[in-house]
C-alpha cells in the first residue's frame, strides 16, 4: 500500500511530467534569471557548463541524491574556494527549483560552502595616492584619465559607478553627487546593494569635476574615453593605459585599480571620521562590513586615544 497512490493530492504525490533530468532544470533554472546583467548570465552560464559536465545533462533529478552530489564536489580539484562558493549558489537554485517542481528532497541540504580568507585591503598611502596623480600629470595624461582618478580617490566610489555618473547626479549648489546606477561591460545595472545614495564631495572631487566640464561638458555623462570620447565602457582601459603605466613610473608597488577604494576609506579612517559616516558614503549594505573589512584601520585612527582611557582606569588600581 502506497499512500500517495490512492490520494494523488498528497504533499508527497509525484506531480504530473515524471522527473526532468539534470540539464533541463539546469536550463530552466537559468531561464528564472533572464533578468540580470549579461556579465551575471555569462558567469551563471559557465557554472552550470561545469555542472552538467559533472553529473551529467541526461541524469533524471531523482537519481542525484545527497550522497551523489556530496561525493561529486568534494573530489573536484576546484582552483579556489572561493569559485567553489560562486558556483554552488546555481547548483543550489537548481536542486531547490526542482524539489517545488518534482517534489524532490534536496541533495543540497548539509553541502555547506568551502571556507577562505578574504583578501585584505591594500590601499596606497596618503603619499602614494598624490605621488600616482602627480606622475600621470607629469607623463601628460589626458585630464580626463586623471580626473577619473582623482574622483575615484576622493569618493571611494565603486568604479562601476563612477562611470555611470551623469551631470544630471551632480548637485554643485550642495556639493554632493547622486548615485543610483552602475555599469558593467556596456550595460546599466542596479546598485550592489539596490540602494541609491547621496555622496558628499570634497574640494577635491569638486575640482575634478570642474575640469570634467569644461573638457567633457557636451556628454551626458561626466567621465568619459579621451581617445573615444564615449563613456567608459568598463575599468580595463583606464587600468591598462593610465594606472599601470602611472604606477610603474612613480616606483609604486603594483596594486588594482579598485584600491582606490579601499584608499578612500582609510584615508577617511585616519582623520578619525564616523566609520558610519564613511559606510554610508561607500553604499554598503549596513556598517558591518566596513568594521569588518577596515578593523586594523579603524583600530590603529584613534591615536591610542582608548588605550589612554584604559591606562588612566586602570593606572591607578593596586
Amino acid at each position: 500500500f502506497v499512500y500517495w497512490e490512492f490520494f494523488p493530492d498528497s504533499p508527497r504525490a509525484k506531480k504530473p511530467g515524471g522527473t526532468k533530468n539534470f540539464g533541463e532544470m539546469c536550463d530552466l533554472w537559468f531561464a528564472t534569471k533572464g533578468r540580470l546583467a549579461s556579465k551575471s548570465l555569462n558567469q551563471y552560464r559557465n557554472a552550470l557548463g561545469v555542472w552538467k559536465g559533472m553529473f551529467g545533462e541526461a541524469t533524471p533529478m531523482d537519481k542525484l541524491t545527497h550522497a551523489t552530489v556530496a561525493a561529486k564536489v568534494g573530489s573536484h580539484p576546484w582552483a579556489s574556494a572561493k569559485l567553489l562558493n560562486n558556483y554552488l549558489i546555481c547548483l543550489r537554485g537548481v536542486f531547490k527549483l526542482a524539489g517545488r517542481e518534482m517534489d524532490l528532497s534536496n541533495p543540497m541540504d548539509g553541502i555547506e560552502n568551502s571556507k577562505h580568507q578574504a583578501t585584505p585591503p591594500d590601499p596606497l598611502s596618503r603619499a602614494e595616492m598624490d605621488l600616482v596623480l602627480k606622475t600621470m600629470a607629469d607623463m601628460k595624461m589626458p585630464a580626463e584619465a586623471i580626473c577619473y582618478f582623482e574622483f575615484a580617490f576622493m569618493t571611494g566610489m565603486r568604479p562601476e559607478e563612477i562611470i555611470a555618473l551623469k551631470w544630471d547626479d551632480v548637485d554643485f549648489a550642495s556639493n554632493t553627487a547622486n548615485v543610483s546606477r552602475a555599469r558593467t561591460d556596456g550595460e546599466y545595472k542596479p546598485l550592489k546593494t539596490y540602494n541609491a545614495r547621496t555622496v558628499d564631495l570634497v574640494n577635491r572631487a569638486m575640482e575634478a569635476l570642474v575640469t570634467m566640464s569644461r573638457v567633457g561638458a557636451a556628454s551626458e555623462f561626466v567621465f568619459q574615453n579621451p581617445v573615444t570620447k564615449r563613456p567608459w565602457h568598463d575599468e580595463r582601459s583606464q587600468r591598462d593605459h593610465y594606472w599601470k603605466p602611472a604606477l610603474k613610473k612613480a616606483g609604486i608597488r603594483y596594486r588594482r585599480a579598485y584600491q582606490t577604494r579601499h584608499t578612500y576609506a582609510t584615508n577617511a579612517l585616519s582623520a578619525g571620521v564616523n566609520p558610519t559616516y564613511i559606510s554610508r558614503q561607500m553604499g554598503h549594505a549596513n556598517a558591518k562590513m566596513l568594521f569588518t573589512v577596515y578593523a586594523k584601520w579603524i583600530d590603529g585612527s584613534d591615536r591610542g586615544r582608548e588605550k589612554a582611557k584604559l591606562e588612566a582606569m586602570l593606572g591607578g588600581a593596586e
